[in-house]
């Protein structure tokens, strides 16, 4: 694993087969399952260990006849054995605390390995990190344990050796390597069988990387146009301008995963659909960049760099800095906070009177997710916020406004508001001690606190220019994702009065007795559903924005490196192969007995891989607070009774202006 990415490090796939099953071989060898000499492998023991990793191995061997170690080695290393035990490896990893993976699926060393360099204890005894084992059993005299010895016959053998010594350290200690691999017959057999396998060593950019330009245009013009290039001058702009997401599901359907788009002078290549899903899900941080796209957002922001701009190590490390703060648990911690606040907000809508949606369920989340992250409402400053995220995303992102929109009078007051917001932050975090329990609006350390912490350790990483945006993140995220999302919701919850009816029940158990607990929240079945359904039909980002930094084959064509592109991440929600009837509104979708969403590549509402929106753990508990709350204390109406939604689809997906609601009178409060 490279610590620095918190990815798996880009060791060719099949080196990576045969080290598992090399290490299957070592272990069962170890318990006292297998034996080895010169010509044969064979079973001592066909016990099984009660052990998911070692029981199908040591079964496939008790089954056949008595073959060498490299008969065995390539079977264990087939796709079949090896993928699964890769993936059920990582995953005891995780449970036993090791490794910890977050909601993209980025692994980093659990705190106590990587502070430590020590493992939990496991049968009483907690070990040494590996590297250091191995490290010490290389560079001095001492005979290593049998387990360490087969480790360095497995390491050498797929030279993963070259990825962690430098060149001279690697001479110092190759006969030393190699004496070792020579001391156990197991850990001799399988080095000569992965030795004589001949791995081949594949890069993961193809021969194709190489491209000249003749041929990279040739790559690019070999894909399919969307609506066979649109109008003349404006391409595709029209049709992407509307319902973006059905626009490009529906050229998926025609042209298949792999097309162009063109907005007047800007060029794409788009993946869809599953298989893009799981391109961007299993490879994405080897394939592409955000920088070349995000990075316009940054400078919006008046930042050099924002964390949706950042790729590979930095990307991870702030990634980490900021994850407790947009994590689930942060927002349980403070949940009676983001009660209070929504019964306060809930409780200012008059009672008879239309009020549009929009608004008000904006100023309820924003002023949840700030004041929880950094104890300063936006108060007067929301409307500044809102021009000015809305002015970069059409500017820079969307780029439906000229780029001299972003200095117009308008803009440059509105960026100065933010600002003094800014600066009323840090104020605030700096009128009492910052340090351990004594920081935070409550007494703990809250968002900004970790990033000034951040920002002290290492003003390089996280420079004043970059503390703004980031100290400003917690005003932006809910604009155009929570806000939107609790809009939606309302809105199917009363076009649907049987599923509205049991979310209202399920609203006032959680308030009922002690009130709303992080316990009880975590138990709430229906209103959680009623959001997953409604971000498949109503996601708040449709696609990512990418550049390929690296050659690659996907569906039969070639994407050469530097080819900007766009991933339909939601194209399989309206796929009827996933969701049957995907125009019909129904949570069922996401019960026990169906879990539609779990279809590799099928779902994925918060993006994938390493750039999967931070927050969506608090997210979901800060919306359904905000929609349990509505629903314990008001009875509502649509108003006009008959009206139908109708999306504003800039510069995001949100409920248009037409959306309101009525008050018929107080439930509670």
């Amino acid at each position: 694993m490279d610590k620095k990415s918190g990815q798996i490090a880009p060791v060719p796939e099949r080196s990576m087969r045969f080290a598992l099953a090399g290490a299957v071989l070592m272990d069962l060898a170890l318990e006292g399952r297998i034996d080895t000499d010169l010509q044969h492998l064979f079973v001592v023991d066909a016990t099984p260990l009660d052990d998911g990793l070692l029981d199908p191995a040591l079964a496939l061997i008790a089954s056949g006849d008595q073959r060498d170690a490299a008969h065995w080695l390539e079977r264990l290393a087939e796709p079949s054995m090896a993928d699964g035990t890769r993936e059920r490896s990582l995953d005891r990893l995780v449970e036993r605390g090791i490794l910890q993976r977050d909601p993209g699926g980025i692994l980093s060393l659990a705190r106590l390995v990587a502070r430590a360099r020590r493992y939990p204890a496991m049968d009483g005894e907690a070990g040494r990190e590996v590297e250091l084992r191995i490290m010490g059993a290389l560079f001095n005299s001492d005979v290593p344990a049998p387990r360490d010895g087969m480790l360095i016959s497995l390491v050498h053998a797929c030279g993963f050796f070259e990825q962690l010594l430098s060149r001279a350290e690697l001479a110092d200690v190759r006969e030393r390597i190699d004496l070792i691999c020579r001391l156990d017959l197991i850990g001799r057999a399988v080095f000569e069988a992965i030795r004589q396998a001949s791995l081949p060593q594949v890069n993961l950019t193809l021969a194709a990387a190489g491209l000249s330009a003749a041929d990279r245009a040739r790559a690019v013009a070999a894909q399919p146009l969307a609506d066979k290039g649109g109008l003349p001058l404006a391409g595709n702009a029209f049709g992407m301008a509307g319902d973006i997401g059905e626009f490009l599901a529906r050229q998926y359907r025609e042209l298949g995963p792999v097309f162009r788009v063109r907005a007047f002078s800007h060029r794409y290549t788009v993946l869809a659909g599953p298989e893009a899903n799981l391109l961007l899900q299993q490879k994405g941080f080897h394939l592409f960049r955000s920088f070349a796209t995000h990075g316009r957002l940054a400078d919006g922001l008046l930042a050099h760099r924002v964390i949706t701009s950042m790729d590979g190590g930095d990307h991870f490390a702030l990634r980490r800095v900021m994850k407790r703060g947009y994590s689930r648990g942060y927002v349980q911690d403070r949940i009676e906070t983001v009660a209070d606040i929504s019964a306060r907000e809930v409780d200012s809508w008059p009672v008879g009177k239309p009020v549009r949606v929009w608004d008000i369920v904006r100023r309820m989340v924003t002023n949840q997710i700030a004041v929880v992250s950094t104890g300063v409402a936006p108060g007067e400053y929301l409307e500044d916020v809102v021009f000015v995220m809305d002015r970069i995303i059409n500017v820079r992102l969307v780029r439906s406004l000229p780029e001299i929109m972003m200095r117009t009078p308008r803009m440059r007051l509105a960026q100065e508001r933010l600002d003094r917001l800014y600066r009323k932050v840090l104020e605030a975090h700096k009128q009492q001690p910052r340090s351990g329990q004594e920081a935070g609006r409550h007494g703990r350390p809250d968002f900004i606190d970790d990033l000034l912490d951040q920002h002290r350790d290492d003003p390089q990483f996280l420079p004043e220019r970059d503390l703004k945006a980031a100290c400003l993140g917690p005003y932006i995220v809910g604009l155009h994702t929570a806000a939107s999302t609790v809009a939606f919701m309302l809105y199917m919850l009363l076009k649907h009065p049987g599923t509205l009816a049991r979310a209202r029940s399920e609203a006032d158990a959680l308030f009922a007795g002690e009130g709303v607990t992080a316990r009880k929240l975590r138990s709430i079945d229906v209103i959680h559903r009623v959001a997953l359904e409604t971000l498949r039909m109503h996601p708040i980002v449709n696609l990512v924005s990418r550049e390929a930094v690296n050659t690659f084959e996907f569906a039969g064509h070639t994407i050469p490196s530097g080819t900007p592109c766009l991933i339909a991440t939601t194209v399989p929600h309206t796929l009827p192969e996933y969701f049957p009837e995907p125009e019909r509104f129904d949570i069922g979708r996401f019960s026990r007995d169906r879990l539609e969403h779990r279809a590799p590549g099928a779902y994925a509402p918060f993006g994938l891989g390493t750039h999967r929106c931070l927050g969506s753990g608090s997210f979901e508990a800060q919306s359904a607070v905000a929609l349990a709350t509505i629903l314990h204390r008001l009875e509502l109406s649509l108003a006009p009774p008959s009206y139908k939604l109708k999306v504003n689809h800039a510069p995001t997906p949100r409920p248009d202006d037409g959306f309101k609601i009525k008050v018929s009178r107080r439930r509670r409060g």
